[in-house]
């Protein structure tokens, strides 16, 4: 399975609006299935046709397309889906984004049928279903995240669209992943990005097996219908407007109605299927156990433990083959320790497989890297995962780790447990999810700033001390690990000119990482000229402080009227202190700000001395998100955090 940015997209509508369910593990060769053929449907199909809009329809403003009929019927039995897709182009922009037909399948076990490619002008059509001008491709949209997939887009470029024209095009994949042995599962939209004038999904289900069905968001129930040797599902939607998803939606939150499907029962029953997958019955390799032999001489066992998951996280690359079969199952332990790079589950298994073998409890763990707690709403399925980490069991405690995650430091008591709050772990003798504790307490990224102002026409200094420790020290790392020193010490300088236009730095950056004690010291030097400003040269000088490090915690969503929660920047723990070196002696009135919301905590102190000014910040946040209802005292605490933010002094 892929960690990376594919898999924090749970949902994806494509350019047909056909809702797909992304979920993927590792390798497999490519079939030959690639090539798609003509055909008509298959006999247990009865389409579908499409009523047009009427002549006093008007669309909405930036309405690009309008589905006439989004048609979906699946043959359980058949392994088979029969999609038929009907959009009408509503404008220029439409036709530049709209006039193509692409279709994505897997030929490692799925098969292309093309039924048919019509255009409709008025009420006459033109057929341009030609195989030979049809392009197979291979996009591997994921390979910048280090994940091969192997899906192919089958892609034809229409000839002549219109405004006003028809799109209407029909289809059907067949076959499924062998990995779940005919375990039957998938995912019906309810509701796309644009309006729908007909939504008809249909399942034909055999009568002597079970099948579950949920709704999450959506009011379309089935009716069922039973026939001969079947049961006949169908659900049926009208007039169904565009989804309007609001911004900043936290990652348990599912915004996009639909309708899951699933012939598990129960998590024991996803459990009994992973662990097949998860099961090393063939012998390690030699030099795989020459490694062990090496680590079983560390007195402690959580010194063994940390020298494992070091060797995994950093010696195997992150890579994932993630087709066919073995999409789900992980590679063979040795063969991923001799040719060194796996994807979550490769490592994971790699990882749990040299803790069994130094007398170490350790399981693999299904998470979701982005709906967190959210799967907990779910019909068990496998769909529910897309990530892989492991529960290591020690002394007592309870490990949760990532061999996946890269530049993690400290001791092993240190790591915090990754933030995807529900799990399955992979163990006979699990029956339901499992809590996976959050770090809703980590230590603070403290910040000190110390400015030593000159007089009115002289450049200021300021120095930046930044300490940062525990997952923050480990999200520094990889950033200073990744980026040229220079260029990092280029973006920060950019991050403070905002503020402060006439800064340049005086000194290269500094950097001092105690691994052992997981913590990251940041020093930065900067001058500044042209500090003190006197607006058009009339009146007064005057100069600004502004934290930057705590306004960027305080940005507001798009959408302040809310039907929808909102997320918070969580967990998030900052102090910033602010030392003003005064040139003369002077006396500085500021008000000090505390404020409490269920969602953060601020407070902002002032002191002055005189000859030195202290600004003390410091923000928390208490949750990951705001219910809807809430979301205007929130954002009112937000205001008030905001303007409470910066002091500004004036030369007499």
């Amino acid at each position: 399975m892929s960690r990376a940015a594919i898999h924090s997209k749970a949902f994806q509508f494509l350019a047909w609006g056909i809702f797909l369910f992304a979920f993927r593990i590792c390798a497999a060769d490519i079939s030959s299935n690639s090539t798609p053929i003509v055909s008509p449907p298959a006999k247990w199909v009865t389409p579908h046709f499409f009523e047009r809009l009427p002549a006093t329809f008007k669309a909405e403003a930036g309405d690009d397309q309008h589905w006439l009929l989004v048609e979906r019927q699946i043959n359980a039995a058949e392994n088979e889906t029969f999609f038929h897709n009907v959009r009408q182009i509503l404008s220029l922009a439409g036709v530049q984004n709209g006039a193509n037909v692409a279709i994505d399948f897997n030929p490692a076990y799925q098969s292309l049928n093309i039924h048919w490619i019509r255009i409709w002008r008025g009420l006459k059509f033109s057929d341009q279903l030609d195989l030979q001008r049809i392009k197979i491709i291979q996009p591997e949209r994921d390979l910048d995240d280090y994940v091969f997939e192997g899906d192919q887009t089958a892609m034809l470029v229409l000839n002549d669209i219109r405004v006003g024209d028809i799109i209407d095009c029909a289809y059907s994949i067949r076959g499924s992943n062998p990995v779940f042995a005919g375990i039957f599962f998938d995912a019906l939209p309810a509701q796309f990005s644009d309006p729908v004038e007909h939504l008809m999904m249909q399942v034909l289900w055999p009568a002597q097996r079970k099948l579950f069905t949920k709704n999450h968001g959506s009011a379309l129930m089935p009716v069922a219908l039973q026939r001969t040797n079947f049961i006949e599902y169908t659900w049926n939607g009208k007039n169904i407007p565009a989804l309007r998803a609001e911004d900043s939606l936290p990652g348990w939150f599912e915004p996009e109605p639909w309708i899951q499907l699933s012939e598990f029962s129960s998590w024991s029953q996803v459990n009994q299927w992973a662990l097949q997958l998860f099961q090393n019955d063939l012998p390690l390799s030699p030099e795989l156990l020459q490694k062990i032999s090496e680590w079983r001489q560390l007195p402690q066992n959580d010194e063994k433990v940390l020298a494992a998951l070091r060797f995994v996280q950093d010696e195997i690359r992150y890579f994932g083959i993630e087709i066919g079969k073995n999409s789900h199952q992980p590679a063979n332990p040795s063969v991923v320790f001799q040719r060194r790079f796996g994807d979550c589950k490769d490592k994971t298994l790699l990882f749990v497989t040299i803790l069994r073998a130094l007398d170490i409890k350790a399981h693999p763990i299904l998470v979701n890297s982005r709906l967190g707690r959210g799967i907990e709403q779910w019909q068990p399925s496998p769909l529910a995962f897309d990530h892989v980490i492991a529960q290591v069991r020690l002394n007592n405690q309870t490990f949760w780790l990532d061999p996946t995650a890269s530049y993690q430091r400290g001791t092993l008591s240190d790591f915090p447990p990754p933030d995807f709050e529900r799990g399955l772990v992979v163990s006979p003798q699990t029956t339901a999810l499992s809590v996976i504790p959050r770090d809703t307490d980590p230590p603070p990224m403290q910040i000190t700033q110390t400015f030593q102002l000159g007089k009115k026409t002289e450049p200021a200094q300021l120095k930046i001390v930044t300490v940062a420790k525990g997952a923050a020290a480990d999200e520094l790392r990889a950033e200073l690990a990744t980026t040229k020193r220079d260029d990092l010490g280029k973006s920060y300088l950019r991050f403070y000119s905002e503020i402060y236009p006439g800064i340049k730095q005086s000194l290269p950056l500094v950097v001092a990482d105690d691994e052992q004690r997981n913590r990251i010291q940041t020093t930065e030097n900067y001058t500044i000229e042209n500090f003190w400003t006197r607006p058009e040269n009339r009146g007064a000088y005057h100069c600004e402080f502004f934290p930057l490090e705590i306004s960027g915690l305080f940005k507001k969503p798009v959408d302040e009227d809310r039907t929808m929660p909102l997320e918070v920047p969580f967990p998030a723990h900052k102090i910033l202190k602010t030392e003003v070196m005064l040139p003369i002696g002077t006396t500085v009135h500021g008000e000090n700000k505390t404020i409490s919301d269920p969602a953060f905590f601020y407070q902002m102190k002032v002191k002055n001395f005189g000859v030195k000014l202290e600004m003390d910040y410091e923000y928390r946040s208490l949750a990951d998100s705001v219910p809807a209802n809430l979301t205007a005292d929130y954002l009112n605490h937000l205001d008030q955090a905001y303007q409470s933010l910066g002091i500004d002094l004036i030369w007499r």
